[in-house]
């Protein structure tokens, strides 16, 4: 059943309970993609829900000290009561216990069968091969565009999208094209090509998701920089339709990517790192636009550009957050074609001595949760941080 509240926007932490591990070994992204887009994660059986006043308790001694984190999402099974089933988002936790709002009346539930997971971003994985897969969004609204993944490398994976597929090595309407990049756009795993685990961090809807890797984070606890790459559906602008506003962005090599975190990324802008299958005007083949804050340029970085002064702000306080968006090249460098969603560009400096990996904030005007994703271009601390909506929904 459908839960109170909007469940679209689902994120994932390498640190949730039965998270798969990332590493610089083959398949291990392609592993990470899988739980997160497609299967979910983390199957625990609850020993007891109870329902008091539209909130439902439900507890569980599997796993006690890893709770499902507030506003993450779980698929919950074999509840009695049907309103209790389906994708719920969780509200607050403890050990051995979260909640979350439901329509269900007042009830205790000790049936055995329970169970819950975190549930997936639902899209498709329609071809595959060694460390090899295609994913694809099985939204109605969405473009319709392919991701490969080739993941037969250590340190990080080779990403295309296509238009059209047929097979997992045969597709058309590349972006980038080869011309613009030979061997695709890089997405790291470590810096390392050994089965020490670094940290991650998915957060995505039904048509778009981010990673955020941290490639040192094996070697010190302090080496928590990473870079947040994107595929999927952008917000269009354009009144009549846009049906080429897929974003895909990615490092210049496999080397760049694991030595410089945010290398391709999009919280610190660069020329050649973002591709679209095709400009507004629906001609041609692959488009590589500029990247660019309402507030800023943004190649400075999130969190370390200066463009609104410093955080805190000295007039009130503030952390200043704006939206990125993607430019209508060929045409205009400057003109808006497509925002990111779900993405907040920090355009003040001085912000990564105030937060650190995985931390959250509560977003003043909106009242959603947003997680911090720490960046660098240097595989150490983070030089700044954006931050992403984890309550949704983004559309």
């Amino acid at each position: 059943m459908a839960s109170l509240v909007d469940t679209s926007v689902k994120h994932f932490l390498y640190s949730m309970y039965g998270a798969p591990v990332q590493n610089g070994l083959a398949g291990s992204k392609i592993a990470v993609l899988d739980a997160c887009l497609v299967t979910g994660f983390g199957l625990r059986a609850a020993t007891r829900i109870t329902v008091a006043a539209g909130v439902a308790t439900v507890e569980f001694s599997v796993g006690a000290s890893q709770p499902p984190t507030p506003d993450s999402v779980l698929l919950i099974t074999g509840a009695a009561q049907a309103l209790l089933n389906g994708e719920q988002r969780v509200t607050e936790s403890g050990s051995g216990v979260f909640k979350f709002r439901t329509a269900a009346p007042d009830s205790v539930d000790n049936g055995t069968g329970i169970t819950f997971k975190f549930a997936a971003l639902g899209w498709a994985k329609p071809f595959s091969g060694t460390n090899q897969a295609v994913y694809r969004s099985t939204d109605p609204q969405s473009y319709g565009m392919y991701l490969y993944v080739d993941d037969r490398t250590t340190t990080a994976v080779s990403m295309r999208g296509y238009e059209s597929m047929s097979a997992i090595d045969m597709g058309t309407g590349p972006f980038p094209s080869a011309a613009q990049r030979a061997d695709g756009a890089w997405w790291v795993k470590s810096n390392s090509a050994n089965a020490s685990p670094t940290r991650w961090t998915i957060v995505g809807d039904s048509r778009i998701f981010f990673d955020n890797s941290a490639p040192s984070s094996p070697m010190s606890a302090t080496n928590t920089a990473g870079g947040t790459r994107v595929f999927g559906d952008l917000l269009a602008l354009r009144k009549a339709g846009d049906a080429y506003a897929c974003l895909l962005c990615g490092g210049v090599s496999q080397s760049n990517v694991a030595n410089t975190p945010n290398n391709g990324a999009i919280d610190s802008a660069s020329s050649g790192w973002y591709f679209l299958p095709r400009a507004v005007t629906s001609l041609g083949g692959s488009v590589a636009p500029d990247l660019r804050c309402f507030a800023s340029t943004a190649t400075a970085g999130s969190g370390s550009d200066s463009a609104l002064g410093n955080f805190p702000s000295d007039v009130d306080g503030e952390l200043k957050l704006a939206q990125l968006y993607l430019s209508n090249s060929p045409v205009s460098t400057n003109t808006p074609r497509a925002v990111v969603p779900g993405y907040r560009y920090v355009p003040q400096s001085q912000v990564a001595q105030y937060f650190e990996r995985d931390s959250t904030l509560i977003e003043a005007v909106s009242g959603r949760r947003l997680l911090a994703l720490p960046h660098s271009s240097s595989a150490s601390s983070p030089a700044g941080f954006g931050f992403i909506d984890i309550t949704g929904p983004w559309r």
